[in-house]
C-alpha cells in the first residue's frame, strides 16, 4: 500500500510523464449561431429511436422555433441500435454535408455512439462546422468530433428530455447568441429538494477550456484516437444508474491514464440513482435528509459522494459537485472546447466566451 505522501509523490510523477505525451489537438472552430426558422437535422446516432419518441423529440425541437428534417436512417433498427454502423454515419456526415442544415440535434444516447467514430467524414466536418448536440452516450460523438476537429460541440438535452424554462434558457445563451454565455448549471431549489445539493469538494478558482461528458463514455474512449485531453482543462462529469463501485473503477482507470492530475479543475454534475446494490432509495430526500438509500447496506458500501470525494478532494484542485447538468430536467448546455471559470468557493461555474458566432 503506498502511504499518503508516496501516493501524492507517485500521481504527481505520473501527471509528469502524462504532460510529455500530452494529445496534440486542432485549433477550436466555433460553428454558426442557430437562429429560429433554422433547418435542424435529427439522427440517431446511438440506440434505436422509437417512433412515438422521436414525435416528442421534433415537438421539442420546435420550441426554439426550428424546422426540423429527420435523418434518412433515423427509423432504422439494427437490434439495439438505431440502424447499422454505417447508416448511423451516413446520417451524420449528410447532415455535415447539406448546406440546407444549419444545426444537428441527436436523438437521445443509449448505446453506439462510438462505433461510427471510424466512420466520421473529419475533413467534411472541419470544412462544414455545425453545431451538433446531445449527452449521455452522444458524449462518445461529441469528444470524437471535437478531438478530431477542433470544432465546439454541445453537451445538452436536444429531444426526447423535456424542455423547461432552464433548458431553454441555457440553449439559447449558449447556441444562439454570439455574447460570452456568463453563469451556467446553477442548481435549481428543487434539484437540491431531490437530494442533490451543490457541495464543494475542494475551494478554490481554476480557468481552462470546459470539456467533459458522461463519466462512462469519457472513459469507454481511453486508449482511443478519440481519447478526452484534460491538461489544463476543466473537466466536466456526470453519470446515471452506476453501482458505486463502478464509478470508483471509472475514477480510478481515469487517475491512472493521468487524466484527472492533468485538468486544472473539476464540475461534477449529479450522479443520477448512483446506488450501492443493496440500496432501497429514499423516495423523499430532502437537504434535511439526502440520504439515498432508508435500508442499511450489509455491504457497507460507500455512497457514490464518498466514493467521488475520496477521488477528487486529495488533488487538491477546485471542485463542486451536483451543478444542473447530464440526466436532469434542468439540462444545462455545456459547449466542449470554450473558455471557463470554476469558482468553488462561490461554487459557480461561468463560460467566459462566445461558443458560436455570427
Amino acid at each position: 500500500m503506498f502511504s499518503s505522501s508516496s501516493r501524492r509523490q507517485f500521481l504527481g510523477s505520473l501527471a509528469g510523464t502524462i504532460a510529455l505525451g500530452q494529445i496534440s489537438r486542432p485549433e477550436v472552430i466555433k460553428p454558426p449561431a442557430l437562429k429560429p426558422g433554422d433547418a435542424i437535422g435529427l439522427v440517431a446516432p446511438a440506440a434505436y429511436a422509437e417512433p412515438g419518441e422521436v414525435e416528442i423529440a421534433i415537438k421539442n425541437m420546435e420550441k426554439y422555433g426550428f424546422r426540423v428534417v429527420p435523418g434518412h436512417y433515423l427509423h432504422q433498427q439494427y437490434g439495439y441500435l438505431g440502424g447499422t454502423d454505417e447508416q448511423r454515419a451516413a446520417d451524420l456526415n449528410a447532415m455535415f454535408a447539406n448546406p440546407e442544415i444549419q444545426g444537428i440535434a441527436t436523438f437521445m444516447g443509449g448505446f453506439g455512439c462510438s462505433r461510427v467514430l471510424p466512420l466520421l467524414d473529419y475533413q467534411l466536418i472541419r470544412d462544414r462546422p455545425k453545431v451538433i448536440i446531445g449527452h449521455s452516450d452522444i458524449t462518445a460523438l461529441l469528444l470524437g468530433i471535437h478531438s478530431q476537429t477542433g470544432l465546439v460541440t454541445f453537451h445538452g438535452s436536444s429531444g426526447l428530455t423535456g424542455i423547461g424554462d432552464y433548458a431553454i434558457n441555457h440553449f439559447q445563451r449558449a447556441i444562439m447568441a454570439t455574447q460570452p454565455i456568463g453563469e451556467v448549471a446553477k442548481p435549481t431549489e428543487e434539484l437540491a429538494r431531490r437530494g442533490h445539493p451543490l457541495t464543494t469538494f475542494v475551494g478554490g478558482t481554476a480557468t481552462g477550456e470546459l470539456v467533459g461528458g458522461n463519466l462512462s463514455l469519457v472513459v469507454n474512449l481511453i486508449g482511443t484516437p478519440y481519447e478526452i485531453d484534460t491538461a489544463g482543462k476543466i473537466l466536466f462529469l456526470e453519470d446515471i444508474g452506476e453501482i458505486p463501485w463502478r464509478v470508483d473503477r471509472m475514477l480510478t482507470q481515469l487517475s491512472l491514464a493521468g487524466k484527472l492530475q492533468a485538468a486544472a479543475g473539476f464540475a461534477l454534475g449529479p450522479f443520477i440513482s448512483c446506488f450501492p446494490e443493496t440500496c432501497t432509495p429514499n423516495p423523499n430526500p430532502t437537504p434535511a435528509n439526502p440520504a439515498p438509500c432508508i435500508k442499511a447496506d450489509p455491504y457497507k458500501s460507500f455512497t457514490v459522494e464518498e466514493v467521488l470525494r475520496k477521488h477528487f478532494a486529495p488533488l487538491g484542485k477546485p471542485t463542486v459537485y451536483n451543478l444542473s447538468f447530464g440526466h436532469v430536467t434542468e439540462n444545462a448546455i455545456l459547449p466542449l472546447g470554450v473558455m471557463a471559470t470554476l469558482d468553488a468557493n462561490a461554487q459557480r461555474l461561468v463560460i467566459n466566451e462566445n461558443a458560436v458566432v455570427a
